[in-house]
């Protein structure tokens, strides 16, 4: 949990939920998934979740923005070069491999791929035309989304074809496709 409530009780019952519904998703989608289960898993009243959230897709929502909040501090650090940022990305995705893999199932308003690709090119684009000065703006926010949707691709694939996969080994992988597709 990256996004912690100042009062306990919130705190106790947000990490009770977040806790619950990820061990429901290592074996289910968020759609099978019930309420119910989430509060019984959690020791937390039916009641309880509603105050907070209206169904577990809502759930699904506050912790993909609490995930990515915990995303733009682990960017922070790092320069606006892809081939640094890339194997960050995919630690992080190997930390939160649960709550990705669901997601990537259930994309909608709000959903995290979409905010991490949004928030790189913003933190980002201004360096790599700095970079790639024989490009036009236009030619780089192309390149951009190229090897973002690649690198996200890349990721889904890991997640759902090759879970066994390690991180590095994926991290090698992307960074070889880069190298070629990269100036």
């Amino acid at each position: 949990m990256y996004v912690e409530p100042k009062d306990s009780r919130q705190r106790y019952t947000k990490q009770c939920l977040f806790t619950s519904f990820l061990a429901v998703l290592e074996t289910k989608s968020v759609s099978s998934t019930t309420v119910s289960e989430i509060c019984e898993d959690a020791g937390i009243s039916r009641k309880t979740f509603y105050k907070y959230y209206s169904d577990q897709f809502a759930l699904l929502l506050a912790m993909q923005d609490d995930l990515f909040v915990g995303f733009q501090k682990e960017l922070e650090a790092l320069p606006a070069n892809v081939f640094d940022i890339t194997p960050a990305l995919i630690k992080f995705t190997e930390q939160h491999r649960v709550l990705l893999k669901a997601v990537f199932e259930n994309r909608g308003e709000g959903n995290f791929i979409d905010k991490v690709v949004d928030y790189l090119y913003g933190a980002y684009h201004t360096e790599w035309e700095k970079q790639n000065p024989q490009f036009s703006a236009k030619d780089v926010e192309f390149l951009f989304y190229y090897v973002t949707s690649g690198l996200v691709g890349i990721i889904r694939h890991w997640l759902f074809e090759t879970p066994n996969m390690p991180a590095e080994e994926v991290i090698a992988r992307a960074d070889f496709l880069m190298h070629l597709s990269t100036p």
